[in-house]
């Protein structure tokens, strides 16, 4: 039975007590809302259930790119999103003097490895894995960095070199179906076999010529 306190039910009185409760807390802790957190660090407390509310409120804000720490976290938007990888889109993160205070995005990742590479001081080979479940959209993802490496590693003069660099994005970019058809092709063969392993992974290797 609700009893009645100066016209209201206990019950309801005691949800707006925990709701009030709810927004003293948050507003002394002073967090942002989840979907502007662009590190999964910075979730508090960082668990399982509050690390998937917070890619799911980036995710209905069609912010499909977050930091974990060192780690991006790719959500495939499943959509066309017009601009997200843009050449206008490569050329700001190419252009920053720090592409990491940029918002979280696969061309920070292909930004920052670039100019490791090509560094004068100390070039570091640079390797960048790219992982998921089927669907998850690491294909493209590749592709996406391929093409990064390909248009910001030739600059442009005249409409001679800017077709020269066309041309090898086309190259560089044609190459990743051929390699994924060996994969699909042993995949083929293991269906029909009795190993139930499915599954295969590319090694795509681009080589950095200083010249």
């Amino acid at each position: 039975m609700l009893q009645q306190l100066n016209g209201h039910s206990s019950s309801s009185h005691d949800q707006s007590r925990v709701s009030l409760r709810e927004d003293i807390q948050e507003f002394l802790s002073g967090e942002a809302p989840l979907h502007q957190l662009d590190d999964l660090t910075k979730v508090n407390p960082v668990t399982l259930e509050t690390v998937l509310r917070c890619l799911q409120a980036r995710y209905m804000m069609d912010t499909f790119y977050t930091n974990a720490g060192c780690t991006l976290v790719a959500l495939n938007p499943f959509k066309p999103v017009p601009g997200l990888y843009s050449p206008e889109m490569m050329r700001e993160y190419h252009a920053a003097s720090q592409p990491q205070k940029l918002k979280p995005h696969i061309f920070t990742v292909g930004e920052q490895t670039y100019r490791n590479v090509k560094s004068l001081i100390e070039p570091v080979n640079q390797s960048i894995v790219v992982s998921g479940e089927s669907g998850a959209g690491k294909t493209w993802t590749s592709r996406c960095l391929m093409k990064f490496y390909a248009v910001v590693a030739t600059s442009p003069t005249s409409w001679e070199n800017h077709k020269i660099a066309e041309r090898i994005e086309q190259r560089i970019l044609n190459s990743n179906p051929v390699m994924e058809a060996f994969g699909e092709f042993s995949n083929l063969v293991l269906y029909f076999s009795p190993i139930s392993s499915l599954g295969f992974a590319t090694w795509p290797s681009l080589p950095w010529n200083p010249q």
